[in-house]
């Protein structure tokens, strides 16, 4: 299921988008099992979520690239909240919007709730990783940007 550049973009920036995302391994854990360093990325964007945790206290950042066509967009925030069990409430700070977060820890896989354009609610899922694979990520997203076909009417193609 891949949730569109809108759904977490409104959520996160009203500028971004994300959708379902990665696997693997990688990233150390925190005292309270919240991993250090998460990634999930689509066919079209990738995001990192860098968290410190003391107590319930979740501090840290979110970094998001999307490429639209030939478009890259890259959006940069702080991210404060709470892990209380499997519970995670996180608030993200950007510098053109702010916006709260839910999700629910299990293991180390992160899975937020993110909502969409239509007003459904889809999963987000980060998995623990690396900066250095978030990087190679980002590069091969950079490396697959082209123009939109001009072929295939625009109204295919999420405007989110």
């Amino acid at each position: 299921m891949h949730v569109r550049p809108a759904a977490l973009a409104a959520t996160l920036t009203c500028l971004l988008a994300t959708a379902s995302c990665g696997s693997g391994t990688g990233g150390g854990v925190g005292n309270l099992g919240m991993p250090h360093t998460l990634v999930g990325e689509d066919y079209d964007s990738v995001t990192m979520l860098e968290t410190d945790t003391s107590g319930t206290t979740v501090t840290g950042t979110l970094d998001t690239t999307q490429v639209d066509g030939t478009d890259v967009r890259h959006q940069h925030g702080k991210v404060s909240g709470t892990v209380k069990g499997e519970r995670v409430t996180l608030a993200v700070d950007f510098e053109l919007g702010h916006t709260a977060l839910k999700g629910t820890l299990s293991g180390s896989t992160l899975t937020l709730q993110a909502p969409q354009p239509d007003g459904q609610i889809e999963d987000y899922v980060l998995k623990p990783h690396d900066v250095a694979y978030y990087n190679q990520r980002i590069q091969a997203l950079q490396a697959g940007a082209r123009p939109t076909p001009s072929a295939v009417p625009s109204s295919f193609f999420d405007q989110g």
